[in-house]
């Protein structure tokens, strides 16, 4: 997957790319976007769900900005017109890490078991 449209819940759609740059990757963790360890967060995806949600939820507001850098959408508006979808931004940070989930058994496991829940 690389660049590819998202519907909002008034059928409006706008383009997202899940995958970022070194630097982009860098730029999400300073503001906390990310967390500051992206194996980490995977592998204990399993044992605490809690810690990786809020980095799952902004993987597909991070896909809209790295498409959309001069968007004057906030992450609150970007947020209250995108449904829940757990399976899509399961989808969406999984291509933004790439190969790297695939890599790792134990790491790719515990996210797929994280998002199930």
């Amino acid at each position: 997957m690389t660049k590819r449209k998202l519907t909002f819940n008034d059928d409006t759609t706008v383009t997202i790319n899940p995958r970022i740059s070194i630097k982009k990757l860098r730029e999400f963790q300073r503001q906390k976007l990310l967390p500051a360890s992206l194996l980490e967060a995977f592998i204990n995806a399993d044992k605490d769900p809690q810690k990786m949600e809020p980095y799952l939820i902004n993987s597909v507001w991070i896909a809209y900005l790295n498409a959309n850098p001069t968007t004057n959408m906030t992450q609150a508006e970007f947020e209250d017109k995108i449904g829940l979808d757990f399976a899509l931004f399961g989808e969406v940070l999984t291509e933004m890490v790439g190969g790297t989930a695939k890599a790792d058994a134990k790491m790719a496991q515990g996210f797929k078991r994280a998002t199930k829940k």
